[in-house]
């Protein structure tokens, strides 16, 4: 009997001095999410109810822990419980990690430790890539999330995470370094970005709560903004934004040796074009979001090619060229390949804001006329998303301006104006059918606002009620999904649309997210062409008749768009879960200045449509 007590304590003790250190760490600051869409839930185990999910990299305060569960402060300042085995302290989480850079331009990467192995990338000064292990004089480093490659060691410089690159030589000093590029290259290296320095930007990158560019984007920056810089990692710069530490990514900079006023877009005059022709304007660099995991990329232009990599679902990549329904395209890893177009989404990035009213152009080859009239002659051609300054309004006409101190007329009629009243005609809506969808209802509530309960349901069918209003009084049939607190399935909102051969079908919604810092307006589309355009309108409209930040419009895999023929949209007006956001949407005012926004949108929609020569 003494024996086995005895034994019974030495077991105990021992117990004890394992697990005390282990609940300490956990205890002590924060851990960080591993996975994403981890479940957080109201208790420490499997059979609690899931309060919300949060995503990949998130930090989190521990408040306390109980056998594998940590207990955490969530962003909005309740409580919840998480697997430890998902997420990982953050103590170790922040440990230096070993990363090189290249010292040369174009450096080679290969499948294997040795010049004999294949080429499967290139990499080039100024950013940094994670060491996963070394051979020899080789060494092994993380191209992105779904690739790694070899680069020989002695063509690289080797640091840790945070710490700062040796300035360039040619440093014209300051917080920014600028690397002029080598004679012949054909790629231009980026300015690294050193931890506590100041980066004055030459494009314009969303800001996320977190580096993760597949969470709702929180606000975007504008070329010309200086940002101190708090840390930078795995291609993304971490910085003080509206009282919180946001992240932006580094793959958006263009060239940064290009003598580029970051105020003004670039010239749109064709240097080659014959006196007396119209000339076409120069498209900005366009870029392709990823749109299923395992994209292929090939050596060719077809699906019978060698597979060089395969591509992880959000990837953004550069176009180099089209081929037929092919793209040509380089990877954030500096691979090049061809991509299947159907299983991508091309978008142009936009052009710098103009200050002070502008167009912003949404229809191909949209024509610039000599004066304010059909008949005056065309001078030249421009292209969706550019923007130019307006100098005059005459009529339905405005003038604008160009870099090159010339200017033009453009139909109003076929432009998105900001800063002034857009050009609506009168009959654009006459005979169109409009079917207006409020999203959830009956026992679907949706969201649930974070500070005042307010039900997503109840906000979305005013708004929708307030959106029938003024389409009817300008003439146009409406058909509500539902006009008032019932639930329907997603594919009976879908037949209404084409059962009654609709025009434009038009979902309302309101967001939510785990950050309660993300706000702003999003309006969704999944099909390119006139669904992107209604989109793009209506975003416009939105935010410049409610001030809601914004988000931009951009694809969303919803399955009223998804399985929709007609023309469709999905826009989330703005986020319940964030405190003044909440409050805003629950406004009568507001929720008018919604609708009159959505309104307004389709209205340039359908302009658009309807050229009428200009």
């Amino acid at each position: 009997m003494f024996v086995r007590q005895k034994l019974l304590r030495t077991l105990l003790t021992f117990l004890c001095a394992i697990s005390i250190p282990v609940s300490t760490a956990w205890a002590a600051g924060s851990v960080q999410v591993t996975v994403d869409k981890l479940n957080v839930r109201s208790g420490p185990s499997l059979q609690d109810t899931v309060v919300t999910t949060l995503p990949n990299k998130t930090v989190l305060p521990v408040i306390s822990t109980k056998n594998d569960w940590v207990q955490v402060k969530l962003p909005n300042g309740q409580t919840g419980w998480v697997a430890n085995w998902l997420v990982t302290n953050q103590q170790q989480a922040s440990a230096p990690v070993a990363q090189v850079e290249s010292t040369t331009t174009n450096l080679n990467v290969r499948s294997g430790p040795g010049q004999t192995n294949a080429i499967v990338g290139t990499i080039n000064p100024g950013t940094r890539y994670n060491i996963v292990q070394k051979n020899g004089e080789w060494i092994q480093i993380q191209l992105s999330s779904q690739s790694k490659g070899w680069v020989a060691s002695w063509l690289v410089k080797e640091t840790t995470a945070g710490q700062a690159s040796t300035p360039p030589a040619n440093s014209a000093g300051g917080g920014t370094t600028t690397t002029a590029p080598p004679a012949g290259g054909s790629q231009a290296t980026k300015p690294p970005a050193v931890q506590g320095s100041s980066l004055t930007l030459q494009y314009a990158p969303y800001v996320y709560a977190t580096p993760d560019p597949t969470t709702p984007a929180i606000g975007q920056l504008h070329a010309g903004e200086t940002v101190n810089v708090i840390t930078q990692q795995n291609g993304w710069i971490q910085f003080p934004y509206d009282g919180v530490n946001a992240w932006f990514t580094t793959e958006q900079a263009p060239n940064p040796n290009a003598e580029l006023d970051p105020g003004n877009p670039p010239t749109d005059i064709n240097s080659g074009a014959q006196p007396g022709q119209p000339t076409t304007s120069t498209p900005a660099k366009q870029t392709a979001t990823v749109q299923t995991d395992g994209l292929n990329l090939r050596s060719e232009a077809n699906t019978t090619s060698s597979i060089i990599t395969t591509l992880a679902v959000g990837t953004s990549l550069t176009v180099v060229e089209k081929q037929g329904d092919w793209y040509r395209v380089q990877t954030p890893a500096g691979q090049t390949g061809w991509v299947a177009g159907w299983l991508i989404t091309v978008s142009q990035p936009s052009m710098p804001t103009p200050s002070g009213p502008y167009v912003t152009i949404v229809n191909p080859d949209t024509n610039v006329r000599s004066g304010p009239s059909t008949e005056h002659e065309i001078i030249k051609r421009v292209q969706p998303g550019e923007k130019y300054s307006i100098a005059n309004k005459e009529g339905e006409w405005f003038q604008v301006k160009f870099t090159d101190g010339s200017s033009g007329y453009i139909a109003g009629w076929l432009v998105s104006a900001s800063g002034v009243p857009a050009v609506i005609r009168g009959n654009e809506l006459v005979g169109k059918t409009i079917v207006v969808d409020a999203g959830h209802g009956g026992n679907d509530n949706g969201a649930t606002g974070s500070s005042f309960s307010t039900l997503e349901k109840t906000v979305n069918l005013q708004v929708a009620l307030l959106l029938r209003n003024k389409l009817q009084s300008s003439g146009a049939s409406v058909i509500m999904t539902r006009a008032d607190d019932r639930k329907l399935t997603l594919q009976q909102r879908v037949d209404v649309a084409i059962n009654n051969k609709a025009d434009i079908f038009v979902s309302v919604h309101h967001n939510t997210h785990p950050n309660t810092a993300t706000n702003g307006s999003i309006v969704f589309f999944y099909n390119q062409g006139n669904s992107s355009k209604l989109a793009s309108l209506v975003q416009n409209e939105l935010v410049k008749a409610t001030s809601y930040k914004d988000l931009q419009s951009r694809f969303g895999d919803y399955f009223v768009l998804r399985e929709n023929q007609v023309p469709s949209i999905l826009a989330e007006i703005g986020f319940l879960s964030n405190y003044n956001d909440e409050i805003r949407v629950r406004s009568e005012k507001q929720q008018d200045l919604a609708a009159e926004g959505l309104y307004k949108g389709i209205i340039q929609y359908f302009n658009s449509l309807n050229p009428q020569g200009g």
